[in-house]
């Protein structure tokens, strides 16, 4: 693995998002992105990828949500655009650049995944859903939320809103199957649970 792609990708990344995140966006920054590489690292070794493929996915984590420096709607296209452009610049592989920029565009919600990277990374982006950690990464994305939207969600739309997101959302891996899938369960029925109650004291 070329040592110095990944360190100058993270640094360039690491500079980009630590000065020109808008202070709105209270969860896409660049602790969200270094989560992201944690877990496409965790799901990669879990999948087997062998230490190019690797490089690639972490490349692609860390160039992923770039875009929301920008704007929110259509931030994958931004990112693409980022990352093609510093890659060149790196004289990275072209056919690589072009599996990284087809992952990136995988983020996005829906997803559709259609390879072996796209789905690593797909799933490391909404790795939450399936960790203890849910609750205060969705706090956090409901802040930022909020901020665009220009008014706070009463308790019970957000849980709704939350409630159909988990359950629209599926890992694509089998290594976040196996590993994910039972505290995603759990999450959601805590938050079935916080809307019933909610439900029932409106009655």
């Amino acid at each position: 693995m070329q040592k110095s792609y990944l360190n100058s990708v993270k640094d360039y990344v690491s500079s980009l998002l630590t000065t020109r995140t808008p202070i709105e966006n209270f969860y896409h920054d660049v602790n969200h992105t270094k989560e992201v590489v944690r877990s496409a690292i965790e799901i990669g070794i879990g999948e087997k990828l062998s230490e190019d493929e690797l490089e690639m996915v972490q490349i692609a984590a860390w160039f992923h949500d770039v875009g929301y420096i920008e704007k929110t709607a259509g931030h994958e296209k931004v990112s693409v655009e980022y990352a093609k452009e510093f890659l060149t610049k790196l004289q990275y592989p072209s056919n690589n650049i072009e599996i990284i920029i087809e992952a990136i565009l995988a983020t996005k919600i829906p997803q559709k995944p259609k390879n072996k990277f796209d789905k690593i990374l797909s799933d490391a982006d909404l790795i939450h859903l399936g960790k203890e950690i849910f609750f205060d990464r969705n706090n956090k994305y409901r802040v930022e939320f909020e901020n665009y939207l220009g008014h706070k969600l009463s308790e019970r739309d957000w849980l709704t809103k939350t409630i159909d997101f988990v359950n629209d959302q599926n890992f694509h891996t089998n290594y976040a199957r196996r590993n994910f899938s039972d505290q995603k369960k759990e999450n959601l029925r805590m938050l079935n649970e916080q809307l019933q109650r909610i439900t029932n004291n409106i009655e």
